[in-house]
């Protein structure tokens, strides 16, 4: 079995590959249909995945999340964080023959910023502070924000930030995408398949395979009996449950890495019993959260040290609350719980599906263990989302047991969604209710510099905060697992389960 796969020996192998010759299609099998392959419209990972065959940024990310060179090939960011000027790369042109320099991704900007434009709006909320672009020099390209974000840089390399050539921009850019990778758009059959073909064009290293073919293939079941079929040479979102086949079989193997996802029991901190910090530590206390993930995720995945997964930038380890269940009856009883008190009485809303029912049967019977009597309450996505979305004044929300993930792979807005105040619903996903004002300057001081040693040292401050007020109980960080065939390389599953296979080579 593989297990989470160094980004190093990734890149030997990958490197290996490119200089065999191919002549093949590989068949990568996603759990969900694609919608958009327009850069400022797409809208979930089965479209970035697709798109990163096609698209570049100025900036990527590596496989540990850390921004990377693309279409830049060097940066500068201004001391104050409200000023990026970027290098590009010499010799690129987009799959329809149009060539990369300043000017062309000014245009592309233009479009995508129209504020009238719809196919531009999730590029425009990736983009959000950008208040000027302009093409300083034939390849220069400065941006100046409203404001200052030390994070900006890291938006860059998201999905809704590639950039497509402004010459295609009169066609149907959503089914007719145009960027600058090392594949161009194929043909795409709605619900089923999106092929993408080798740009023999490409600056870079030409990619090994003549094609990729993308296939939707909802159930997990159904795709690993595929690839156990050899239909398939790439799965994604393979369930623990079904690892072992996976692994039985000699002609596959499995493939895991460590994600930005996280597992979370949040808690409405402005209304009783969570107004009480008491009563939040004792939760955490109250949980094994190493024997949780073993139930649950059958040992693939790994505690939170922190209110981040480790892969996100500003991690830094505060915890996790050890398992310690006489700490939780002390602190319960001290908030007026247990004996000689009230029973803590509770309901906690949470998704349908095993992974969710199950963690919840385990903590109920976990919180029982201290006295604590919890209700699950499983309820339909849309649902769900529908009441934990509504404000304090109207929710109904106690508690919570959700899903939280990363999208920019760091620290500042993954806190600022989460925590902040400004994020409280229908805002944004701040479902605990959160407010605190050492922790809101901390965010702020964040945002103000450019310097990554200087906001490691203040999220590490932020994260504290967090880990000692407590507004959820901080459960695990499931792995990402896929399954291939033996031998297939080159192809990435990103922290945030974005699929690289641009340079994907097969046996």
């Amino acid at each position: 079995m593989k297990r989470l796969i160094p980004p190093i020996l990734i890149a030997l192998a990958t490197t290996l590959a490119l200089g065999m010759a191919s002549a093949q299609t590989a068949r990568v099998a996603q759990a969900l249909a694609h919608t958009s392959l327009a850069p400022g419209q797409a809208t979930g990972l089965a479209d970035a995945s697709v798109m990163r065959t096609m698209f570049e940024g100025l900036v990527g990310f590596d496989l540990d999340f850390d921004v990377v060179p693309e279409l830049a090939t060097e940066w500068t960011i201004s001391d104050d964080a409200t000023e990026l000027v970027f290098q590009l790369r010499e010799g690129v042109v987009f799959h329809d023959g149009t060539a990369l320099d300043a000017a062309a991704v000014v245009a592309y900007l233009d479009w995508m910023m129209d504020a009238d434009n719809p196919i531009g709006a999730r590029g425009r909320g990736t983009l959000g502070g950008l208040s000027e672009w302009e093409a300083t020099g034939p390849m220069e390209l400065t941006l100046r924000l409203a404001a200052p974000n030390g994070a900006f840089i890291f938006n860059l390399a998201l999905a809704n930030a590639y950039i497509a050539s402004p010459a295609a921009l009169e066609g149907d850019v959503p089914r007719n995408p145009v960027g600058t990778g090392p594949f161009r758009f194929g043909e795409w059959r709605d619900g089923e398949y999106v092929v993408v073909e080798r740009f023999d064009g490409y600056w870079g290293d030409s990619a090994t395979v003549d094609a990729i073919r993308f296939m939707v293939v909802n159930n997990a079941a159904t795709r690993v009996a595929m690839l156990e079929a050899g239909e398939i040479d790439w799965a994604e979102d393979v369930p623990p449950a079904l690892v072992d086949s996976v692994d039985a079989d000699p002609e596959l193997e499995v493939q895991v890495t460590r994600s930005t996802f996280a597992r979370t029991f949040q808690m409405n901190t402005q209304r009783p019993p969570f107004d009480d910090v008491r009563v939040r530590q004792a939760l955490n206390y109250a949980v094994d959260k190493e024997q949780l993930a073993l139930v649950v995720f059958r040992g693939f995945a790994t505690v939170m040290t922190s209110a981040m997964p480790a892969p996100v930038f500003g991690h830094t380890p505060v915890g996790p609350y050890p398992y310690d269940p006489e700490r939780a009856i002390e602190l319960l009883t001290e908030a007026g719980y247990g004996p000689g008190g009230e029973t803590l009485s509770f309901g906690v809303m949470t998704f349908t599906g095993s992974e969710y029912e199950t963690a919840g049967t385990v903590l109920q019977q976990m919180f029982s263990d201290v006295g604590v009597r919890m209700t699950l309450n499983p309820t339909e996505r849309g649902a769900l989302v529908e009441q934990i979305f509504q404000p304090l004044e109207t929710t109904t929300f106690e508690a919570g047991l959700v899903g939280a993930a990363s999208a920019t792979g760091d620290a500042a807005r993954t806190l600022e969604i989460s925590f902040a105040r400004s994020s409280w619903p229908p805002a944004a996903n701040n479902w605990s209710f959160f407010e605190d004002a050492a922790f809101e300057d901390l965010l702020a001081a964040g945002a103000a510099t450019g310097d990554p040693a200087e906001r490691e040292t203040i999220y590490a401050q932020a994260l504290g905060i967090l880990h000692e007020m407590a507004p959820w109980v901080f459960l695990y960080s499931p792995d990402n697992i896929a399954g291939q065939r033996s031998g297939v390389t080159g192809i990435a599953y990103y922290p945030n389960k974005q699929i690289d296979a641009r340079r994907i080579a097969l046996p």
